[in-house]
């Protein structure tokens, strides 16, 4: 794309659509004991084996399929929010109950909901809007298979079912299940996740790749997870996750529970696991009790087919990092904005001491020196602090006494960390061509800049007790075309005592100068950063691929700004108000790189629109062609950023070749 197209596009910012930064403010749960947090701690379960409840109840039993918290508990202590099941006291938000299937009754016996009943209950609840700011996480199909292999098996003597002939099966309660989950879309939900099991049979494969395909070609937009893979990498490197067994009893591992002692046979019994080693009650009413006094941190299940609490953290922390790459992503394009300015602000700083002896050329150099932090004002989201350091070095002429051309050259580099555990490294070269113009007291400055971006990530995933480092690169442009004008007035404000501070010998009394006035700007950008794919080397798979973003910035400024004559010395200061006036909302779209499925968006991080900048500092003159300054600059205000530095130069004027006559 060329220079000049971009600088059209620029035209275009102020049309941009805005949309609500990313906050959530509930976590919601719909399905089953995969996502259950402890729905029969309350409710009476109305299966034949209640008595056993009873006992775990009373006995201190979490009433939870994994013996403890869940995924759903962790994923919302990570968000900064507060989960209870639907039916505590006081009402929450966890409408999964264990034993759900899509749309029948539940698998054991109860009259508890089916996924797609918890969905209507909710809606039913809020009158039928969706909280637009929660997030809600679905997971549903597990009871309908059982439910189907069970009835097979039972009608051809106890042999399991062809793989595949239950993905023909379970159409119509899974159209249903769609159906409801269109209808909580449009109802107001913006963000859902849809995991698959913690499994990779591959009829469960199947079911999800479908539900996702039907629900994205109805324009429903989801997070898909991929906890199938998930499992593979757990199961493949259990040490890491202090794990000593990966597999539940029966299937050549261990258990975080035993099963009761009156029923060898019990299936999903972490719900009745008490936290002791001794079981509580006696017979058929006994409940599950634990291995050993550490098991559920040492097994990965915790019984047959539950996940314990080990297990619910590393499939929440995948969750998470999901849900708040997008976000760590989205810095890459946000740090150009404001690094930027430093550029702009070592030409600027540099325009007066071209125009100090006009005809000639002059040379000079800049460096620049900062701190940059972008944060996530959302509960739960990481942040994004750093050091950026540049140098610009540049040439200009003045091809009369008012009007001043020249170019620069400029080169930085900042690695901003991201708070979650790694960091990127952000490069760019740019070249600028500049021009000013003053006449008498008014005066006019354009600078045009275009940059190239270079990226090294390192996004880091915590997972369970382990870290996993995402790696990736990529590529961008950064283009900006600033404008600046302003009328200065000059007011003596006394006079220098004969010789202090003057490099030559002076008159008995020179006068002193504030010259000051308004300054009035703006700064257009475009900041755009190429896609690219995460690799993990572990074989991990919380790696990505992003798409590429476009960051469009127009931010205009009004301020004051003063400067004393001091002789050799001239200290100046100024400070403005600047306002972006491009729409917020932009978002960040990744996309799985462990099963096919479709990509989802998320938004980036939300700055604010309002903050003031000030500079103070002084020029000094150390011979007729020889000047330097030093600035020290802040910004102040902005809603999530903050930003200061340092700036320190010298300018060097070229007297031009006299001709000699004949």
């Amino acid at each position: 794309m060329n220079l000049s197209f971009r600088l059209a596009i620029l035209g275009t910012l102020l049309t941009a659509t805005a949309s609500p930064a990313q906050t959530f403010n509930q976590l919601v749960g719909f399905g089953d004991s995969s996502l259950d947090s402890g729905y029969f701690r309350y409710t009476p379960t109305g299966w034949t084996n209640e008595a056993r409840f009873v006992t775990a109840r009373a006995s201190g039993a979490s009433i939870t399929p994994s013996a403890g918290l869940m995924n759903t508990d962790f994923l919302a202590a990570s968000l900064g929010l507060a989960l209870a099941p639907s039916n505590a006291p006081g009402g929450g938000t966890n409408f999964a109950v264990s034993g759900a299937e899509n749309n029948s009754p539940n698998i054991g016996g109860g009259t508890s909901p089916s996924t797609v009943q918890q969905i209507s209950n909710y809606l039913a609840s809020t009158g039928g809007q969706a909280n637009p700011d929660a997030l809600y996480i679905i997971r549903s199909g597990g009871n309908d298979r059982t439910a189907f292999v069970n009835a097979y098996k039972a009608t051809h003597g106890g042999a399991s079912p062809p793989a595949g002939l239950f993905n023909v099966a379970v159409q119509p309660s899974l159209a249903v299940l769609e159906g409801s989950i269109r209808q909580l879309s449009a109802a107001g939900a913006r963000y859902i996740i849809l995991p698959t099991y913690f499994t990779t049979n591959s009829d469960f494969v199947a079911y999800h790749q479908q539900l996702w395909g039907d629900l994205s070609a109805a324009g429903v937009k989801f997070i898909p997870a991929d906890s199938g893979a998930l499992r593979q990498f757990v199961s493949a490197n259990p040490a890491a996750f202090g794990l000593t067994s990966v597999l539940p009893t029966g299937s050549g591992g261990v258990s975080g529970c035993n099963t009761p002692i009156g029923a060898p046979a019990a299936q999903g019994y972490g719900l009745i696991c008490v936290p002791s080693t001794t079981p509580a009650g006696a017979g058929i009413n006994g409940t599950a009790y634990l291995n050993s006094q550490n098991s559920l941190l040492t097994s990965l299940f915790s019984d047959d087919q539950h996940l314990s609490p080990t297990g619910q953290k590393i499939e929440a922390d995948y969750f998470y990092g999901l849900i708040v790459a997008p976000s760590q992503i989205s810095y890459l394009a946000e740090a150009p904005v404001k690094t930027r300015t430093g550029v702009v602000n070592a030409i600027t700083n540099q325009i007066p001491l071209s125009f100090s002896t006009p005809g000639t050329f002059h040379g000079w150099v800049s460096g620049d020196v900062s701190w940059l932090k972008v944060t996530n004002s959302s509960p739960g989201f990481p942040d994004d602090p750093g050091t950026p350091v540049a140098a610009t070095a540049g040439f200009d002429y003045a091809v009369t006494r008012d009007w001043l051309v020249g170019a620069a050259f400029s080169g930085g580099t900042t690695k901003q960390s991201f708070s979650l555990g790694g960091d990127y490294r952000q490069t760019e070269y740019a070249i600028s061509l500049y021009s000013a113009y003053r006449k008498d007291a008014f005066w006019l400055n354009g600078i045009a800049t275009w940059g190239a971006l270079s990226d090294g990530i390192n996004r880091v995933v915590p997972l369970g007790i382990t870290t996993q480092s995402n790696g990736g690169s990529t590529t961008g442009t950064n283009i900006s075309v600033a404008a600046e004008t302003g009328y200065n007035f000059r007011t003596a404000v006394g006079a220098l005592p004969g010789g202090a501070g003057r490099a030559l010998k002076a008159p008995a009394a020179a006068p002193i100068y504030l010259t000051h006035g308004p300054i009035v700007g703006i700064i257009a950008q475009q900041v755009h950063i190429n896609g690219f794919a995460e690799t993990n080397a572990s074989g991990a798979p919380t790696n990505l691929a992003f798409a590429s973003q476009l960051r469009n910035s127009a931010v205009s400024e009004l301020g004051y700004q003063a400067s004393l004559n001091l002789g050799i010395w001239e200290p100046y200061a100024r400070a403005v108000w600047n306002h972006e006036l491009a729409g917020s909302g932009r978002l960040v779209t990744a996309s799985l790189l462990s099963i096919t499925a479709p990509s989802y968006s998320l938004p980036a991080v939300a700055l604010g629109k309002d903050w003031g900048s000030a500079t103070a500092g002084t020029r000094v003159k150390f011979a007729p062609n020889t000047t330097a300054f030093a600035a020290l600059y802040s910004q102040f205000g902005q809603d999530n950023v903050a930003t200061y530095g340092a700036q320190f130069g010298l300018n060097v004027a070229f007297q031009p070749s006299m001709t000699v006559a004949r």
